[in-house]
């Protein structure tokens, strides 16, 4: 069975990878407690503003049935 050529080993990276700078290359690594934070401090404001969201719709849906 052949291998796929999308599928390299870390000694034969993708071509497009290959031709990449570096510095390009050097990502911050996502287990980084302050990534982690971040991440996690983003997504609880969302929810909160989400839910906040969703409880003014319902209340204006629910008021506007009721006048």
């Amino acid at each position: 069975m052949q291998r796929l050529q999308f599928l390299r080993t870390p000694s034969q990276p993708h071509g497009f990878r290959a031709n990449l700078a570096p510095s390009i290359l050097n990502v911050t690594p996502v287990d980084e407690p302050e990534v982690l934070a971040r991440r996690k401090r983003a997504q609880r404001n969302e929810d909160v503003r989400l839910f906040l969201l969703s409880f003014t719709a319902f209340f204006v849906a629910i008021t506007s049935f009721i006048w």
